[in-house]
This record gives C-alpha cells, structure tokens and sequence, in this order.
C-alpha cells in the first residue's frame, strides 16, 4: 500500500545561524540549509530515510518545480516520487534563524501564494488517480488561499469513498473539518487540540486523553503531540501515552512532529502493531530534535532512543 502526502501550502525554508541575534540594527548571519519544505515534504523526508517510499503531491510554484524535485527525489533510501501541481503563484519563503549561543529559534512566515478553481481542480483529479484501496493519504500543513471553502471537506469525501486511511496534520478550520469526518488519524499537537475542544487542557497524559475522547466519535485515532513531554495516542481500544526518558537537551524542534507522523505511519503501513508504531514515532522525532543537519535526523541517535521511550496505557 502507498503513502501519499499531500502539501497545499509548501514552502522554500531558508536557515540561517545568527549568533546573539536580536531585533534591530544590523548582524551577521550565515546560511546554513536551503530547502523545499512544508509540513507534508518533511513528511516524505523521515519516509525516506526510514526506508519507506511515498509520494508526494499538493502545489508548488511553477519556478520551484525543479528544485522540489530535486531535493525530494535525492532523499533516500526510501524513494519519493513527486506528483505537484504546479501554480502560477509564487512557493512561499520562510525564514528560520537559529541562535546557537542562547538555544533560540526565530520563525519568519509567509502568507504563501492563492490558487486558481482549475489548479484546485487538477490537484483533486491527481489526488483520485494516485490513491488506491488501504492507501494512506496525509494532508499535512495549512490551506493556501483560493480554495473554495467547501473544497477540504470534498477531498477528504473523495478519500474515504477510495476506502482510503485519511490522516489530517492541519490546524485551526481544516481541523475541526477533519475531526467530524470518518478519517483514521487526526494529529494536533497540544495547543491545537485545546482550540479544537475550546477548553484549556493541560498537559498531563489522562487530561489529554478526557479532553480528545469524544474525537474517537468520528475519527478511529488520535495523536496528540505534547512537546518535551511526548505523545498521546487514543485508539478505539486503548490509550497510550509515550515519553521519552533520560531526555537530553534538544537542538531544535521544529519538524518533530511532522518526523513523530511519518516514524508512526510507515510502521502501521507495515503491518506492525500501533504500540510499536508510537514508539518508532516517538524515537524518529527524537533524533530529530538532537540532530545538528536539518534535511535529515541521525538513524544511529533513533535506534539508540527507542531504548529510551516509556509506553503506557492510560
């Protein structure tokens, strides 16, 4: 069975390293990556690296094409094939700078580009000839401008009718979209799940797994990213809770959930139970965070985690 990945609103990140770096005046900064990114790309990344071939699709600017394709498809060993729709706007451009001396990450985000009703039309027509029966399909990251407000909610339809596994990793509207559909895993991380459920939740295990309960309604799982203190995973049997234990300290976190998703998808791809999935996920995020290079994680600092991480029913 495939992994498809789908990006609506991907983007070229642009890292630099700025020592001490604060607002205002002028600072010296080196670039330290350049890549093609969004949520659904580091997705296909961690993929590859865990062996696992997916594709991906969404939009991409059409003088960004290349460059998407480049990076992707030199990803590995896993294979990436890329199947974009490419647009005439512009791929968006963020900005990341690290301050290695205080430990401190800046994010500069764009808005990102609007698409046209025709190219909202290829992508949905791509997305229905790629998926097959028990395929995974993973919306991951933010709208982008243009689509109908209807057009989330019928993709999704179209999935689930394939008899598709439906995974949404999005945010604010196409998340409480996402949690009134049958779809097989919906993944906020903390604060999302607080603004979905409208209530303030803390971040302890059994009340991550009261306030998302009534989720499972609907959705067949939940995974809820905690930060620093892991995951909560409630499936229509169980709840798990997974922590790191002996926890060094990070050297960055941005991409961690997106590599805790892909660690947990290719192992329920494959056929392995969803305690082993989680702690797999939960390792793949780790050497995430304690990885120095920013297109890939350190499988040697994986293996060492999954050693590390508690699992318990909650």
């Amino acid at each position: 069975m495939a992994i498809l990945t789908v990006g609506f609103n991907p983007a070229i990140d642009r890292i630099l390293e700025c020592p001490d770096f604060h607002v205002g005046g002028h600072q010296q900064a080196g670039q330290i990556a350049l890549l093609a990114a969004g949520k659904a790309a580091n997705v296909n990344r961690a993929l590859a690296q865990l062996s696992t071939d997916s594709i991906a699709t969404g939009f991409v600017g059409a003088n960004d094409v290349e460059f998407f394709h480049e990076q992707l498809m030199s990803a590995g060993p896993g294979r990436i094939l890329c199947r974009f729709v490419e647009v005439s706007g512009q791929t968006r451009e963020n900005i990341s700078i690290l301050d290695p001396k205080r430990r401190l990450e800046t994010h500069l985000r764009d808005r990102g580009f609007t698409v046209t009703p025709p190219e909202a039309t290829v992508l949905e027509a791509k997305i229905t000839h790629e998926l097959k029966h028990g395929d995974f399909v993973v919306f991951a990251g933010s709208l982008c401008e243009g689509l109908p407000p209807t057009y989330f909610a019928g993709l999704i339809d179209r999935c689930l009718n394939q008899q598709a596994h439906v995974v949404a990793d999005c945010s604010g509207d196409p998340l409480r979209v996402a949690s009134q559909k049958r779809i097989w895993l919906l993944k906020p991380n903390l604060e999302e799940l607080r603004q979905l459920v409208g209530t303030e939740v803390p971040n302890a295990a059994s009340a991550v797994r009261d306030a998302a309960m009534p989720l499972l309604e609907t959705v067949e799982n939940v995974l809820v990213t905690r930060g620093p203190l892991g995951a909560v995973l409630l499936t229509r049997k169980q709840s798990y809770s997974a922590r790191l234990l002996n926890q060094g300290s990070p050297i960055r976190t941005v991409g961690c959930g997106d590599h805790l998703l892909a660690g947990f998808v290719s192992e329920i791809a494959a056929g392995r139970p969803v305690e082993r999935a989680l702690r797999v996920g939960m390792a793949v995020a780790t050497a995430r965070a304690m990885s120095s290079r920013m297109e890939e994680f350190d499988l040697a600092t994986m293996q060492r985690a999954l050693d590390s991480i508690a699992i318990e029913e909650i």
